[in-house]
Formats: structure tokens, sequence, C-alpha cells
């Protein structure tokens, strides 16, 4: 099944989590991820999931067409510049979680509200901009 980011991003997918994985999979594994199997968690938007790449945790939450979230326990630039490819957008900002993980955000638009939304918030560490429109 050849797949990409318009079956599961850019339109928003079934509800069943067996048809997300399978998609999100097949799209990371011929994107070079082959090490990474996400497995869907929720399957209602927010969309959920999680896993695990070389030993590191991994999560993704995205509403479809609007936002995705990568985290990973540490920053990877090759994991953010794949997803950056996969999503067809430039990740919009990045940071420190709450628990401790390394969070890169991608938006379709109104990415300065929620970058201004957690500006000011302690929880989020090292906020860096990496877009600038």
């Amino acid at each position: 099944m050849a797949t990409d980011a318009r079956t599961w991003f850019y339109t928003t997918p079934e509800p069943r989590p067996y048809f997300i994985e399978e998609r999100v999979n097949h799209t990371l594994w011929k994107n070079r991820l082959q090490g990474l199997s996400m497995i869907c968690t929720r399957y209602t938007t927010p969309i959920q999931m999680e896993g695990s790449w070389n030993g590191m945790p991994v999560q993704f939450e995205f509403q479809p067409g609007k936002w995705f979230v990568l985290r990973a326990g540490r920053e990877v630039k090759e994991l953010i510049g794949v997803m950056r490819q996969i999503l067809m957008m430039k990740p919009a900002f990045c940071y420190i979680d709450p628990n401790g993980l390394f969070c890169t955000e991608y938006h379709t638009d109104n990415w300065v509200e929620r970058f201004k939304e957690i500006q000011g918030d302690p929880a989020y560490q090292s906020l860096r901009r990496l877009r600038k429109d």
C-alpha cells in the first residue's frame, strides 16, 4: 500500500486504529524510517500514536489538516527533517515539554498563536522558533 500524508494528515482518516497505524507506518517506512513503528493510542482527534525508534520513545499527536506534534526522547534532526518531508511543511517551533520530551510542532496556520500561548509558560523549556512566516 503506497501511502503519504494525504491519506492520514491532509484528510481525516477513518476512525479505525489499524487503518491509521497502517497508513502512518507505511509512510514512515517509505521515507527511510524503517525502524520506527507507531501504535495508535487514540483514533479520534487529536489522534495520538506512540512508538520507539532506536530505543528512544516517539509520540505523534495531530489534528488532521491543522497541526502535528512530534515528541521524542531527545532532539534528532534526522527525524525532524523526515517528518518535514512527509508533512510537506517546515516545523514552526520546538521545546522541551513538562515530561522532558523534545517536541517539534508543525502547523498549517495559526502557529504564532500557539507559540505565544506556551511562550510564557515555565513548564515549556528551551522554546525556539523555527519559522519566520
